[in-house]
Formats: C-alpha cells, sequence, structure tokens
C-alpha cells in the first residue's frame, strides 16, 4: 500500500480543525478571546478559508435533508411529489453532504474533543495562563497545571515556569527545575519552551525538560520536537547565530550548556518520566548530577564533594525515602555520608582525595 500524498494529509487535518471550528462557532456561546486569536490566525491562510466554506455548505444541506423530515427516506417518489407540493426531491448532493459531514464530525468526536474544550478533571480545574504567568514548587513539592489552550504540564519539586499566550505563539519559559509538557498542538499556533540557550518547539509531542545547574536537557516520550541553539559569535559579541534545528523523536534525549556533549541517546520513555511517578531513575550519571535532582525533593539540603561528584552510578531513588537512599549509598560507592547541622554532605572516602577537593560548601 503506497503512503498517502502530503497534500492529502494536509487537507484532511485541515477539514478536522474546520469542523471543530464550525462547532465552536455555531455553538451560540461565541469565542473566549484565546479562541478568537487562534480563529484569526487559522482564518488567515486561504486554504482553511476554502475548506471552512465546503464544510458550512455540507452542514447547510444536513440542515434541509434532515427538515424534509424521516418520509423523505422513507416513501415512494410520487409521495415525496405529493408531501412536497409537486418540488422536486432533494439533490442526491444533500445526502452526499449530511452523510459526509456526520463522518467528519464522528471522526473529530473519536479524535478527543477541539482542545479549547478540553477540561481538567473535577478535583484539578484549569488555572488561566495569562501573559507573565508563573508557577512555582517548593522543595519536595509536584504540581500539576491544565493550561487555558488544553495543555498539561506536570512541574517537578523547585521548578519555575513562566507561561504567556500571545496571538502569534504560546512561549513557555522554564527558569529552573523539572517540567512534563503534553502539549495540544496547532501548526498556527506554535508551543516553544525556552530553557538556557535554546528553544524547544513542539511538533505534536510529549516531552521534559530539566534545567539544573546550567545544563538543559531534553526527553521526548511522545511524537517529536525541535530544539533550536543559540551561540555567540566570537567577532560580534553581540550578535546571536541560530544553529541547525535538532529533531528528536519519541524515547530519545539531547542535552547543551555546561557540561552537555550534544549527542542524541536513546532512553525509555517510561524511565524519562519516572519522578512524575515518585521515582528518580539514573543511568551510569555523576554523583553530583544525581545529588542535584534528588536535592529537590530532599527534607534537608544535600552537597557532595567536587571528588564524590564525578563518581559515576545506576541507580533508583524513591523520593519519600531519600534517607534510606543515602544510608545504603556508601555499600555501593567509596564514600562516606556524613549529617551536619546545616546539611548532608558526601566524602570520598578514598585515601588519595585531597582535604582541598574533598569538601562540601557548607564545611
Amino acid at each position: 500500500m503506497s503512503a498517502p500524498r502530503p497534500a492529502v494529509e494536509e487537507d484532511e487535518h485541515r477539514w478536522i480543525e474546520a469542523v471543530e471550528w464550525h462547532t465552536v462557532r455555531c455553538g451560540g456561546k461565541g469565542l473566549a478571546p484565546v479562541q478568537r486569536t487562534a480563529w484569526q490566525l487559522w482564518w488567515a491562510d486561504p486554504d482553511n478559508r476554502r475548506i471552512y466554506a465546503a464544510c458550512a455548505r455540507l452542514h447547510v444541506h444536513a440542515q434541509l435533508l434532515d427538515s424534509a423530515g424521516p418520509l423523505a427516506g422513507m416513501t415512494s417518489a410520487r409521495q415525496n411529489d405529493r408531501l412536497a407540493g409537486g418540488r422536486e426531491r432533494a439533490p442526491r448532493r444533500i445526502l452526499i453532504g449530511g452523510a459526509v459531514l456526520a463522518l467528519l464530525i464522528g471522526w473529530v468526536m473519536l479524535a478527543g474533543p477541539p482542545a479549547w474544550r478540553a477540561r481538567a478533571p473535577r478535583h484539578q480545574q484549569a488555572e488561566p495562563a495569562t501573559a507573565g504567568t508563573v508557577y512555582r514548587t517548593r522543595s519536595g513539592q509536584m504540581r500539576r497545571i491544565v493550561l487555558s489552550d488544553g495543555s498539561t504540564v506536570i512541574l517537578g519539586a523547585e521548578t519555575a515556569l513562566r507561561v504567556s499566550l500571545t496571538p502569534q505563539r504560546r512561549a513557555v519559559s522554564l527558569e529552573r527545575g523539572e517540567a512534563w509538557f503534553r502539549v495540544v498542538h496547532r501548526r498556527h499556533w506554535p508551543f516553544v519552551v525556552a530553557a538556557g540557550g535554546g528553544t524547544i518547539t513542539d511538533l505534536g509531542t510529549a516531552f521534559v525538560v530539566d534545567r539544573e545547574s546550567g545544563r538543559v536537557e531534553v526527553t521526548v516520550t511522545q511524537g517529536r520536537v525541535e530544539v533550536a541553539l543559540a551561540k555567540s559569535s566570537a567577532v560580534l559579541q553581540w550578535k546571536r547565530l541560530e544553529l541547525v534545528p535538532i529533531r528528536l523523536h519519541r524515547g530519545e534525549r539531547f542535552s547543551y550548556g555546561r557540561n552537555a556533549d550534544r549527542v542524541v541517546r536513546a532512553v525509555s520513555p517510561r524511565i524519562a518520566l519516572a519522578w512524575t511517578r515518585g521515582e528518580l531513575a539514573f543511568t551510569d550519571e555523576r554523583l553530583r548530577d544525581v545529588v542535584a535532582n534528588i536535592d529537590r525533593y530532599a527534607q534537608r539540603p544535600i552537597e557532595v564533594s567536587p571528588a564524590a561528584g564525578k563518581l559515576r552510578l545506576t541507580t533508583l531513588v524513591m523520593s519519600q525515602r531519600i534517607s534510606a537512599w543515602l544510608d545504603g549509598l556508601s555499600r555501593v560507592l567509596p564514600v562516606t555520608v556524613k549529617h551536619g547541622d546545616a546539611a548532608i554532605c558526601i566524602q570520598l572516602r578514598a585515601p588519595q582525595a585531597t582535604r582541598r577537593n574533598n569538601r562540601c560548601r557548607g564545611r
């Protein structure tokens, strides 16, 4: 079987969007401000206007067919002529139009409700995101947010997220911490996350962005995203040079920023989302990066010396059982864990470690 042509796929998407818009605009409640801006952007495309007009005509044909009553499909041609006072029977295109419209509406209903009608569960109603809205979490806290466009965001501990919805795009800035985005994709209303020296653009997807200590890690759990990095010119320090965007697909991870190798790696989406279930999973990570992540969920600050921070390990930490993990750490790594008054310090136990290189910041 040959693959569908791109033009056909594009028209299918336009038909779905046209039915959604027609349903909302004919609902009688009017459009919300965010919907109006999205509608204006969508309507600016001539191909969208063409298909929307065809959708509206099919709707009119379906109404005409419905007004003929049940006898229109059950009586003979002679009875139809008598009941209609000699008028011609409904054109065949009316029947076809009603059937096509019913099929399209059924298609949209199976695909899910329009993004702007998506609602959170009763115990977690949507929180409206206006220009410059900032969401924060404390140490050990997680938070689920449903944005007004229908997208869902789960914030990890000690996270700060700024959201701004404009007619041009949905702009999000991850100032610190970790967040999982499940985006309602709109081609003409891009969803862009800025973190560190790069941006992550939704291409119909769900993804995790982790920003910690100058390093940003992007993991795609569904669909795909586009990561674009900016680099300052060595000649003109004030000029920003855009690098070639990198496309990531489901099960791929990419890191940039401080100490990042900028290599696309394979990762299990289930492991990437473990933190949303209270499980912090790490595979061949440096101890300093592991500690930086679990410190968000610890009741007391955790520090690691530079010497000990270079050690690598694979481990699973339950966010509610960090103390038990610390107690068993010295059995798998050559370290000592000291519980001080201000913080917990992890130091290298090996004799070759120098005193200066084996101190925690608080000591």
